[in-house]
């Protein structure tokens, strides 16, 4: 995205956190910016937006050996802008149950 300072185009970020399979929109923290509201992915790996103008886009899953490397590729709509955001992820041990009160 060409508006972004260089320093944050390429900006790694590490966490650690339990990852749900059938939460697809957790893998993407891309996917809770303002500009992208409404949007989720569907079954299909698909992006899927509310307002149709505002994004379109698809990702890919690989998942193997207990580790997990996607890539989201997004185009704005209207506009002639597009990022990707890859994560990877090696899985650690089984989440934690919730707490009951």
């Amino acid at each position: 995205m060409p508006n972004l300072e260089e320093n944050l185009r390429y900006a790694n970020t590490r966490e650690q956190r339990c990852l749900q399979p059938d939460d697809l929109d957790s893998l993407f923290p891309i996917l809770r910016h303002p500009a992208l509201e409404g949007c989720h992915l569907n079954g299909r790996y698909r992006l899927v937006c509310a307002n149709p103008q505002v994004a379109s886009g698809t990702a890919r899953l690989d998942a193997a050996g207990g580790r997990i490397a996607g890539i989201l590729d997004v185009k704005m709509g209207g506009k002639n802008m597009t990022f990707s955001q890859r994560v990877e992820a090696v899985r650690q041990r089984d989440c934690e149950a919730p707490q009951r009160r």
